[in-house]
């Protein structure tokens, strides 16, 4: 999208390439993207601001540095779970009620059969995951994912306690098993 000319004695200067156009409107329909909050939001230089402090804010709060984007592959080294404690059950018993409730939604099913298997398959390996007697950051990023979708899904409806009980659950459960690997996980979660 975005081409940069540097030179030895001067500041980089940067332009638009071009497919930038098309590149950004497909970004600004990708409502799981900020580019789309943004556009929403009336390209809003006060919602941007917001949004810039607020990623600065977790980068200082969890203690984030340059060296924690080298090692990508962390996303995948297992984790010892400790079933007996209970964040592990609470995590478990709030997923496997998220899914049954999904699992039993007719309307759901109906309406969006795709989304909804795309939820189940991602929330039930993250299931088997957690009965496991290791996890990986990858899964539970992939658990948040699903939830997401979820949350913006079944927002202001019966069901959305439900799945901010197991999004709560998988948080405690991650503070509780990840340590400082947490801090890579929080880059890539979102709430929405």
């Amino acid at each position: 999208m975005i081409r940069i000319r540097t030179d030895p004695f001067g500041p980089p200067i940067f332009s638009q390439s071009e497919s930038f156009q098309e590149a950004f409107d497909a970004l600004r329909e990708d409502e799981g993207s900020a580019f789309s909050t943004y556009f929403a939001s009336g390209e809003s230089a006060a919602w941007l601001t917001y949004a810039l402090h607020s990623i600065e804010n977790h980068y200082v709060n969890l203690g984030i540095q340059p060296s924690d984007f080298e090692d990508v592959d962390s996303e995948w080294a297992p984790i010892p779970i400790d079933q007996s404690d209970p964040s592990t059950k609470n995590a478990i018993e709030a997923l496997e009620q998220v899914v049954d409730e999904v699992r039993s939604d007719n309307g759901y099913n109906a309406s969006l059969p795709q989304e909804r298997d795309f939820v189940l398959e991602g929330l039930t390996g993250v299931l088997g995951k957690l009965k496991s007697p290791s996890i990986s950051a990858g899964y539970v990023k992939l658990a948040m994912d699903r939830l997401s979708i979820l949350g913006r899904r079944f927002a202001g409806s019966v069901r959305e306690a439900t799945i901010i009980g197991a999004r709560t659950a998988i948080i405690d459960f991650a503070k509780r098993h990840f340590g400082e690997a947490l801090n890579y996980l929080w880059r890539f979660i979102t709430f929405g």
